[in-house]
């Protein structure tokens, strides 16, 4: 199947894509203990192991991993501001996109099937295969988010890098911003909508901002956690 497709452009947006089958490695098992809350230098018990192994690759058949974005030019920013055509994305992601002269906002799902599994483990008292489940969801939309962000990668120019990418509710933007995201790209063309609580269906799904910027400005941070005051969170890179 084509990785992408470019969509009709929203109104505004420098270039917009939808990406309707994006792509990943099967997850190592380190990955999976780090979504579980195992420290880096802890492994579960051999039997315990084996059946999360068996548990993530029954799921792995049922992740739908798809994204779309759109490519803006920064027309204006503040320390507490970014503006994307007429659009403002209010918080501290004026100040750490500082230097970039555009910016893509992005959604990625993996699809409600996994979510569902989940639940109904978690109905049938099988706790443990519910938190494997879960937790290979969210594995998956971080790897769909990096997907995605190798598609808008073919944007940059000569000198550039992406910057990290940036989510409401984490690194400087409230979860009201999530309203603004869904106004300026195409969450809909991969099934994602916003419910009232702020909250995106499938549950298993990242939206956020990534910004394009010369690359001697960037090369200081190599992870969202390098900005962010949370030091004692096991999710910590």
């Amino acid at each position: 199947m084509n990785q992408g497709r470019i969509s009709e452009l929203i109104t505004g947006a420098l270039a917009s894509e939808v990406c309707p089958d994006l792509r990943f490695a099967p997850p190592t098992p380190a990955e999976i203990h780090r979504y579980l809350g195992y420290p880096p230098d802890a492994t579960p018990a051999g039997r315990i192991e084996q059946r999360i192994s068996r548990i993530v690759k029954e799921a792995l058949p049922c992740l739908r991993p798809r994204g779309a974005y759109s490519l803006y030019a920064v027309s204006k920013r503040t320390a507490r501001s970014l503006k994307l055509d007429a659009t403002t994305i209010s918080g501290n992601i004026g100040e750490f996109l500082a230097h970039a002269g555009r910016a893509a906002v992005f959604v990625v799902t993996v699809g409600e099937e996994i979510s569902g599994l989940a639940e109904s483990a978690a109905k049938k008292g099988d706790a443990f295969a519910a938190l494997v489940l879960d937790a290979t969801g969210s594995w998956a939309a971080e790897s769909a988010a990096d997907a995605l962000m190798a598609r808008i990668r073919r944007h940059l120019k000569d000198q550039e890098e992406m910057t990290l990418r940036y989510s409401p509710g984490h690194c400087g933007m409230e979860m009201t911003q999530q309203r603004k995201l869904f106004q300026i790209m195409q969450a809909g063309s991969v099934g994602v909508r916003l419910l009232p609580s702020l909250l995106m269906h499938p549950l298993k799904s990242i939206s956020g901002i990534v910004g394009l910027a010369p690359k001697e400005t960037i090369d200081s941070h190599h992870s969202p956690c390098d900005l962010c005051p949370q030091v004692g969170c096991h999710m910590r890179r």
